[in-house]
């Protein structure tokens, strides 16, 4: 949160902040503009680089991201020209997290680059380890291990003492992510035991439950059932002690992924079930989507045919619930993909067809077109002539898109022609 200067300005300001924190947004707008013409004004660059930043996270909170970084844009050179390091670095976390939400990558590391040599600048090294922290992050999900591994050591460094135990801690179990990228599970149990100790050291049991659950998740990795089942289940224990429902269900999904190795398929789907319900209780809905995937996937696996149609009915109500039409359409269209496949021609058109409808109502013209192909290839094999139509149609959007999809309806749509004697459209 910005910091309040004394000014003209800064009765608006306060206005802003008070509307900002009971989350009314047209209020706090309204009052941080006028903080800002105020501030201006008075040529008051403290204030102004304040006033951008309350604009920038109402217009986070209406999801208006590119208004957001343009606020946080304006508000850095007020920083910089005031010399205040530490506001500058709130505003390049700010712009990270901006720029992750809107999927601009390059955009994000480079963020976290300035904001490191702002903490640098500011003599700030619990600042310097926590910029480093997620830079290094980046860049293991980029492939770029080493420097990944190098910027988390120079972060450990960093929070040396007691003090830093919880940072030290993180990093750790992030350099036990370095080493499963490298293909190296037993060094990571050795860097998640590490960073087990640093959080029981430091009594921060959320840290101890993380490295608990790493332990378990590795040594799952590694065929060790035993090991690992002990240390997931006593993270789930933590995970239910500390009301963390999200916790609990990725607690959850990685004890039924050991239980499903070792075997025990019965005891996977409960842990399943109960993580899909702990995500519904807590409106997670594409949370829920996700985990009934999952449960999908290993019904499928394992020829349970009836769970996995529950698991596909159960996943477009929880779309539903998202309110997202294009979660919705990927949900029609995969139950779709799965009652064609069982034969169930009528139900597999009829998806399909919700499918189309909320692809176009989303402006998602190539996966519209997609499904209309795959609505008239079951069209036709119901004996529907209207099949060949909509295969014509599809083939020609996925053409002018230059899709590959459209090669692949192509000698489709001519064997649908020959079989229904109609002419060659060319």
């Amino acid at each position: 949160m910005p910091q309040t200067p004394q000014g003209g300005g800064a009765r608006h300001l306060h206005a802003a902040l008070t509307a900002l924190q009971q989350q009314h947004l047209p209020e706090a707008a309204g009052a941080a503009a006028d903080a800002l013409d105020a501030f201006s004004a008075e040529g008051d660059a403290t204030g102004a680089a304040a006033a951008h930043q309350v604009l920038a996270m109402v217009a986070a909170g209406r999801g208006d991201l590119r208004t957001a970084m343009a606020h946080v844009d304006a508000a850095i050179p007020l920083r910089e020209q005031t010399g205040d390091h530490e506001g500058l670095a709130s505003l390049f976390q700010e712009r990270f997290e901006l720029s992750l939400a809107a999927g601009d990558v390059p955009a994000a590391r480079h963020a976290l680059l300035k904001q490191k040599a702002a903490h640098e600048r500011a003599g700030d090294r619990e600042g310097v380890a926590h910029a480093s922290h997620q830079l290094a992050q980046i860049l293991l999900q980029e492939g770029q291990i080493d420097a990944a591994e190098a910027l988390a050591q120079e972060a450990i460094f960093a929070l040396e003492g007691p003090q830093g135990a919880r940072g030290r801690s993180a990093l750790h179990l992030l350099l036990a992510n370095v080493e499963v990228a490298r293909g190296q599970a037993e060094k990571g149990v050795r860097h998640a035991r590490e960073a087990l100790e640093l959080a029981r050291s430091a009594r921060f049991r959320p840290g101890e439950i993380d490295a608990l659950q790493q332990i378990g998740t590795l040594h799952a990795a590694m065929g060790e059932f035993v090991a690992g089942r002990r240390a997931l289940e006593e993270a789930l224990v933590g995970r239910e002690l500390l009301k963390d429902l999200e916790g609990r269900a990725q607690a959850l999904r990685e004890l039924a992924t050991l239980e499903f190795a070792a075997g025990e398929v019965e005891a996977g789907f409960e842990r399943l079930d109960y993580a899909v319900r702990t995500l519904r209780e807590t409106n997670n809905f594409v949370g829920e989507v996700t985990m009934l995937q999952l449960v999908q996937a290993f019904a499928d696996e394992h020829g349970d045919v009836a769970l996995g149609d529950k698991a596909g009915r159960e996943m477009i109500e929880a779309a539903a619930r998202t309110e997202d039409a294009e979660a919705i359409a990927a949900a029609h269209f995969a139950m779709a993909s799965r009652l064609a496949g069982a034969g169930d021609l009528v139900g597999a058109r009829n998806s399909f067809s919700a499918a189309h409808a909320l692809q176009n109502q989303a402006g998602q013209i190539h996966e519209a077109a997609v499904s209309l192909g795959m609505m008239g290839q079951v069209a036709a094999a119901m004996g529907d002539p209207a099949g060949v139509a909509m295969m014509r149609e599809s083939l020609v959007a996925l053409d002018g898109l230059g899709s590959e999809a459209a090669d692949a309806l192509r000698p489709i749509l001519v064997e649908a022609e020959a079989a229904f004697s109609s002419p060659d459209p060319s």
